[in-house]
């Protein structure tokens, strides 16, 4: 799916205009000839772009399973596995209320499915612009604006392309909208497990940019937790912290938090112990500042 973003994405910048210094069928026949060749173009810049996401994203799964002792995580440097096989680190996925094991399979499919009417829209697209089969636009002024695809030009025997490129469209997007619904709930599990900080907006890159590769990488060396515990301890820190810092308390706005212990910490204060450090907390014992917990560090893509 991210090779089809990304190629959508490099045709803006590589589209270029054919010289005005010539007549207006030369012209016609230059920006044709520039236009696909600008195709073949952004699709290599794609094709390179996606597979430097397709390994990092596979390095970022791989050290994840081999953390949790998961085989098979070669599937996670397979196109299409890849979807299976983070579906595999996901685990269990709320889909409406009801716990299910089996977005991954889903996904994978559904990202089969798109692909593959992707590839044949984008066949088609290249058969319908060649000259023979368009018109040059001109402007008002008589010079050069463009081409047109003229589908009475067709032959015969490639008309079925027309009704096959309608369909395909429809179908294109209805796949897509069910995909990116799989992707989200699937990738909003994942870092539930891989980065509860901030769940929402890593699965926002992975499932809707294309930069699942990238952000899978950069959360790799995270601890995977129980969101919903994680989020019990913070509630229960939060409501601690919310009582002692009512007048009448020790810890309130007298300034006074409770007696010393004997270790010269007051307490449960900040300088004590972390409440999240199985959870991978700044004072965790991993020593760096809980860039291996389930919150991450501040900065999940310092490698980067």
């Amino acid at each position: 799916m991210e090779f089809f973003l990304i190629f959508n994405f490099a045709q803006l910048f590589l589209m270029f205009p054919a010289g005005d210094t010539l007549d207006i069928q030369a012209q016609f026949e230059a920006f044709m000839a520039t236009y696909r060749q600008s195709m073949f173009i952004a699709l290599g810049v794609a094709l390179g772009i996606y597979l430097a996401i397709l390994i990092l994203g596979g390095i970022g799964m791989h050290v994840m399973a081999k953390k949790r002792g998961m085989k098979g995580s070669w599937m996670a440097f397979v196109p299409f596995l890849n979807t299976l096989y983070a579906g595999k680190l996901a685990g269990e996925v709320n889909v409406f209320g009801k716990k299910v094991k089996w977005m991954g399979i889903a996904a994978t499919l559904l990202e089969v499915v798109f692909v593959g009417l992707k590839v044949l829209d984008t066949v088609i697209l290249f058969s319908f612009m060649r000259p023979e089969y368009c018109d040059p636009i001109t402007t008002a002024d008589g010079l050069f604006g463009g081409a047109e695809f003229v589908s009475s030009k067709l032959p015969v025997g490639m008309r079925w392309m027309l009704t096959a490129d309608t369909v395909c469209e429809i179908l294109t997007y209805v796949f897509y909208l069910f995909l990116l619904l799989a992707m989200c709930m699937m990738f909003y599990s994942f870092y539930r497990k891989y980065y509860a900080r901030s769940p929402f907006i890593m699965m926002f890159l992975s499932a809707l940019l294309p930069f699942r590769g990238f952000v899978i990488f950069a959360v790799r060396n995270n601890t995977p937790v129980d969101y919903d515990a994680w989020m019990r301890q913070r509630m229960e820190e939060f409501s601690r912290r919310q009582q002692q810092g009512r007048p009448g308390n020790y810890g309130g706005y007298g300034g006074y938090s409770g007696p010393q212990d004997g270790s010269g910490t007051y307490g449960d204060s900040a300088q004590g112990n972390e409440p999240f450090s199985d959870f991978g907390g700044p004072n965790s014992s991993n020593g760096s500042n809980g860039s291996n917990g389930s919150g991450g560090g501040d900065s999940p893509f310092s490698d980067f």
